[in-house]
């Protein structure tokens, strides 16, 4: 018999996960304290991005979601648009040439343009202001809610029972196993226990005693009213490729911004440290948001902004993500800390079936959660 499983968390990597595994055979039930997709995954850019995934492994997993994604376009709001990565001067310039060579080293075509040649890809962004971009043809944008809120679809209609409003208040253990998960609305018992919660994930674990080596911060951006096509792709600022940048910054402001298939602008972001569940809006981020959006899309400056979010994300401190069973409690899984969830969501699915199903070992278990602690640094 398969075995039970208990996911803890509803956004993007649950849905998706807990769909794959219930078509598997397993029975599965998803915990979440509100409703689906009501944290990170309701609320991002909706960005597929290869820029960041020069390893192997990543970047195939990233085609083989976009492949996924193709065959529901409509559903998703799914567009193959390409995605630029402004870079603002040399230095940015000289980072991104490895991320270009390793990116077509895998095959994608990825181009460093320079000068007016820029407008060619993006035509709205002033290339009088910046030394170049790089550009990702097959980069592309979705729309996070519908996509979260399908693949919950997908789950229950596979037989899943999604149980929302239901907050984990603690955990029940005998010989180093997870015997119960405890709620507010009661006890749950699974035969595997899958941490999935996001930024909330070390809060989960830290109930058991165990240290995750992640961490979290606040992102906000705003939303325009829609209007006629003016941003091809999702854009996002060049600092990530600097080879020095204080990420103990209290406040950082970066360079983001996409244009959905009804039309409206988002820009992005202010990332700032914030208590873990705050959603606080900061008046300073906005503002400074706005500046820098502004002084690279000059020709913008009449969007109307209909409203602002913030959300709380996770990243963990080696860049990798948590993927496996704990040294601890062997039927504590850790799914959490992926660079840009959408973009691989239904890729990690499938290698979780296998881990599961077939005991299959991934990037010989580079991604424990039981991975020795790498504490945050400058880069």
């Amino acid at each position: 018999m398969k075995s039970s499983i208990l996911f803890i968390g509803g956004g993007i990597m649950s849905a998706a996960a807990a769909a794959a595994l219930a078509r598997a055979g397993h029975p599965v039930t998803v915990l979440e304290k509100g409703e689906p997709a009501c944290g990170a995954s309701g609320a991002n850019l909706g960005q597929l991005s290869l820029f960041d995934r020069t390893e192997p492994w990543h970047y195939a997993l990233a085609m083989e979601s976009f492949g996924i994604f193709s065959g529901l376009a409509d559903e998703l709001e799914y567009a193959p648009s390409g995605g630029v990565v402004v870079l603002q001067n040399e230095e940015q310039y000289r980072g991104a040439i490895p991320v270009a060579e390793a990116l077509r080293a895998l095959g994608e075509p990825a181009q460093l343009i320079l000068g007016p040649e820029v407008r060619r890809v993006e035509p709205c962004l002033d290339h009088t202001r910046i030394y170049g971009v790089l550009y990702c043809p097959n980069e592309g944008k979705l729309n996070p809610l519908r996509t979260t809120l399908y693949y919950c679809r997908q789950a229950q209609a596979a037989g899943v029972r999604f149980f929302p409003h239901t907050a984990v208040t603690g955990f029940e253990t005998r010989g180093g196993t997870v015997t119960a998960v405890r709620t507010d609305r009661g006890e749950f018992h699974a035969d595997v226990v899958i941490a999935a919660a996001g930024a909330w994930t070390g809060e989960l674990c830290a109930k058991l005693g165990l240290s995750l080596p992640m961490g979290f911060h606040r992102a906000t951006a705003f939303v325009s009213q829609p209007v006629p096509p003016c941003i091809n792709g999702p854009i996002v600022g060049g600092e990530l490729f600097l080879a020095h940048r204080d990420m103990s910054l209290r406040r950082h402001i970066g360079l983001g911004g996409v244009q959905t298939a009804q039309g409206s602008v988002i820009i992005a972001q202010a990332t700032e440290t914030a208590p873990l569940g705050s959603r606080s809006v900061s008046l300073p981020g906005l503002c400074l948001t706005a500046r820098t959006f502004l002084d690279h899309f000059p020709t913008l400056g009449e969007l109307q902004i209909v409203r602002a979010w913030a959300c709380v994300t996770p990243y963990t401190h080696d860049g990798l993500p948590l993927f496996g069973f704990t040294r601890e409690y062997p039927n504590l899984f850790v799914l959490s800390g992926f660079k840009g969830a959408f973009s691989v969501a239904p890729a990690v699915a499938r290698i979780l079936v296998r881990a599961l199903d077939e005991g299959y070992v991934w990037e010989n278990d580079s991604f424990s959660p039981s991975r020795a602690p790498h504490e945050p640094t400058k880069e």
